[in-house]
């Protein structure tokens, strides 16, 4: 098994599956990229290299509740930055027509 760091999954998963996600403005490739990036080098790394260490890094997260709101406080601030200064150019808006 290669080296896997579990708060990458775990962030991944996160911003995936749920509301953080919606405050993307733009939901490219790019600024996923950015929020995750963002939130990742604020957060501690936990590294792995066999699936019971996975499984022990897994139910720590799901026992201690602070780990997950610290992703989720990382990935929402992440989000918002991303979100009001983003890598690429905007896209021009799309006028309504009657």
């Amino acid at each position: 098994m290669p080296i896997v760091n579990v708060t990458e999954q775990l962030a991944t998963q996160l911003l995936q599956d749920s509301e953080i996600y919606d405050l993307l403005k733009c939901k490219c490739e790019q600024c996923i990229s950015d929020v995750l990036a963002m939130a990742l080098n604020r957060l501690p790394a936990r590294y792995v290299t066999t699936d019971t260490g996975r499984v022990f890094v897994n139910a720590s997260y799901y026992l201690h509740p602070q780990l997950q709101s610290d992703i989720v406080t990382e990935l929402t601030r992440s989000a918002l930055q991303v979100s009001s200064y983003p890598h690429h150019a905007q896209q021009p808006k799309v006028a309504d027509t009657p």
